[in-house]
């Protein structure tokens, strides 16, 4: 009986773990574009300049400047962000993006310390090429 009491205790201890731990979220934030007048994204190298870091937005109505398309990267392991989290980005591996919120919406993406912001320009802009798919409308309604 006392084996079947731990067994029953250790289960229920652990269902209330579960049930008491926040969720992973992935959360969407976005880069702006330009585009051409077919709607055919820019993803070259200088649509993702590091100054230090790539400014990115959860909401592409709330970055500063209104670009013709956005590039839509994924940010996970996160819970719902509050100032100072953190979390890598997906298919940029080292690449760390930080919700800062100044402004509203805003997240840094930094790049890893042993890559320097040019070469980290071309791995974003090589990553965004190869997923193009991940281009979504920002001022024009045919991103592509």
């Amino acid at each position: 009986m006392r084996h079947l009491t731990a067994k029953l205790t250790a289960s229920c201890l652990l269902a209330i773990a579960f049930m008491t731990t926040p969720a992973l979220a992935d959360v969407d934030i976005y880069r702006g574009v330009d585009a051409n007048a077919n709607g055919r994204a820019t993803l070259s190298p200088s649509q993702f300049r590091f100054n230090p870091d790539l400014s990115t937005f959860n909401d592409p109505a709330l970055a500063p400047v209104q670009k013709r398309c956005n590039f839509r990267f994924t940010v996970t392991l996160l819970h719902d962000p509050v100032v100072g989290d953190q979390g890598p980005v997906v298919g940029l591996e080292g690449y760390t993006a930080t919700f800062d919120n100044n402004p509203a919406g805003h997240w840094g993406i930094a790049h890893p310390a042993n890559v320097n912001a040019d070469a980290a320009k071309a791995a974003v802009s090589e990553y965004a090429q190869a997923n193009r798919d991940r281009v979504v409308n920002g001022t024009l309604n045919n991103c592509n």
